[in-house]
């Protein structure tokens, strides 16, 4: 599908400069750009301090990080998403160490495929070993438990795949007995039958692209959205919930901390969606099962804490391990002959830990979300098995613009399209779309019912996940872009194996024990799925207040 020409971006950038200003009031005081010209979250000049206490609420002396709550940067639509430069102050290495150090929680960290990826490039090691090295650093700290992701994102694209077949078979039940002539998904009379929701399904796994759609588009395009958690959302419901009845302790007595390549995943840790309840996680609970687990005490209300307490970037946890190096790697770090080791811990009783590092089949580096629903559709939905390889995606304008259909593939391997073999109506479209620019432009067609995509894989970084704003930053003499290409190598390296998430072992004893059997579940929708609400636009009233 091309792309119309004569669209103009002009309130949208692919990357938000370090020294963007912030449009709302902090701790009461007026814009620093209300009182001077220009203002710098974390000045790059040497530190100095400015008279405290000073009138007329000046800006913060140089030196002084500006701090932001996570709910204020959820709750302001002034940017797109957070600066880098923000001090957060929940989600830091600090705060983690602090939590290291409470006799009275037990810190458990959960690792991305991204992040593994970016440390193993960085120390010039094979993704399992530095993962291995990374695990024996952080019990070396304290840390009680290390997670590898790869489970939880199996999880999310089972759920995810099986989301779009709901939605997609509702939508072709809708359109036959309402308006058969016209075409799905193009803002038809719903009539009796409201589908679950509309075609295209967005991937909602990036929380850059979701805050984006909540603050700038709201109601038109929130109900596009996958309602599929994130992997880092999914591990934290399974830890909180699962993990938590397990080990018979109360919720509030684990830390999680997720290691993720991207500062907007400190954002998707504070939602109000993605918390719980400080009750729950006894022994009999855990005896019981699943269901147990997720209900939650009762005696009154509770607290309500989030499932993910802390996320690092990858460049926080290079600085931390810089910070406090183990002993004989002050110079190496994980690279280091004598670093510790120690394999990642196997998530829950009865749920088998693998033997080696695997991952999506042929699949992108943001999570192969667009791959694996295609396929998963092609063969429940249009009857096609599509064959084990790279699938034939067709670069558009530009690299950060793929699609691919079931056309194109049977051509490919059969020399012929698949309208015989699919039912009525177009032939299976899917399409990865990442960077703002590209995003709003696949907005306009959406919103003018012109999108011819059944399943859209939506990430806001150029590039994907691996160039998220948290990784490692290129190294003297090397590009962005041949820093991007080291880390395509490591995440598909030798020696992380290709496995279908449905062959998954971990999956199977989840599903089996603990989330109802199958996708969809009940039990696994109160865990692996989300909502999302149009938020307000804030910054009008908080510029008014202080006017």
């Amino acid at each position: 599908m091309e792309f119309s020409s004569t669209i103009r971006v002009a309130d949208l950038n692919d990357y938000i400069a370090p020294s963007q200003d912030c449009v709302v009031a902090l701790n009461g005081k007026l814009r620093a750009s209300e009182v001077s010209e220009e203002v710098q979250l974390q000045p790059r000049a040497p530190p100095t301090r400015g008279t405290p206490g000073a009138a007329g609420g000046a800006p913060p002396a140089p030196g002084d990080p500006v701090k932001v709550s996570l709910h204020d940067c959820l709750a302001c639509s002034g940017c797109i998403t957070s600066a880098e430069t923000v001090l957060l102050q929940h989600q830091s290495g600090d705060e983690f160490l602090a939590r290291l150090a409470d006799p009275r929680v037990a810190v458990v960290v959960t690792v991305s495929p991204q992040s593994r990826s970016a440390l193993a490039a960085y120390f010039q090691l094979s993704p399992s070993l530095a993962l291995s090295r990374l695990a024996g650093w952080f019990k070396w700290l304290g840390v009680r438990a290390v997670w590898d992701l790869t489970p939880a994102r199996d999880l999310v694209l089972m759920e995810e795949a099986a989301e779009f077949m709901d939605r997609y078979r509702s939508s072709r039940e809708a359109a036959s007995c309402c308006s058969g002539d016209r075409p799905t998904g193009q803002g038809q009379d719903q009539g009796q039958l409201p589908p679950p929701g509309p075609l295209p399904v967005m991937g909602s796994a990036c929380p850059g692209w979701v805050c984006y759609a909540e603050k700038t588009h709201g109601s038109r395009v929130l109900p596009h959205l996958s309602s599929t958690r994130s992997p880092q959302g999914a591990m934290g419901g399974l830890v909180k919930s699962l993990v938590a009845a397990a080990w018979g302790v109360t919720r509030g007595s684990l830390y999680h901390v997720t290691v993720m390549p991207c500062y907007d995943k400190k954002l998707e840790a504070s939602r109000d969606e993605l918390t719980t309840t400080t009750a729950g996680g006894s022994n009999a609970a855990a005896a019981e099962g699943g269901s147990n687990a997720m209900a939650g005490g009762g005696g009154g209300p509770e607290e309500r804490i989030p499932e993910v307490d802390c996320c690092l970037t990858t460049g926080e946890v290079l600085a931390l391990m810089q910070q406090r190096p183990a002993p004989g790697c002050e110079t190496a770090g994980l690279a280091a002959p004598s670093a510790p080791a120690a394999a990642p811990d196997p998530l829950l009783p009865g749920v088998p830990p693998d033997e080696q590092l695997y991952g999506m089949p042929y699949g992108s580096s943001s999570g192969g979300y667009a791959d694996f629903v295609f396929r998963t559709a092609a063969r429940e939905v249009w009857g096609v098995e599509v064959p084990p390889g790279p699938l034939p995606w067709r670069i558009k304008r530009n690299a950060d613009l793929q699609e691919l259909s079931l056309d194109d593939v049977m051509a490919a391997t059969h020399g012929t399209g698949a309208n015989g073999a699919a039912p009525p109506g177009q032939s299976l479209c899917v399409a990865r779309v990442y960077g703002f620019r590209n995003i709003q432009t696949l907005l306009q067609q959406v919103k003018r019912g012109r999108c011819a995509y059944h399943y859209v894989e939506v990430m806001a970084c150029p590039s994907g996940c691996l160039n998220g704003g948290g990784q490692i930053k290129p190294g003297p003499g090397v590009t962005p872009q041949q820093l991007i290409e080291q880390l395509e190598m490591s995440y598909t390296h030798s020696d992380v194996a290709a496995r279908s998430p449905a062959d998954n072992p971990a999956v199977a004893a989840l599903y089996g024990t603990w989330l109802g059997g199958r996708p969809g579940a009940p039990a696994a929708r109160q865990l692996l799925h989300t909502t999302f609400r149009e938020r307000e636009k804030t910054v009008t009233a908080a510029m008014v207040a202080n006017w």
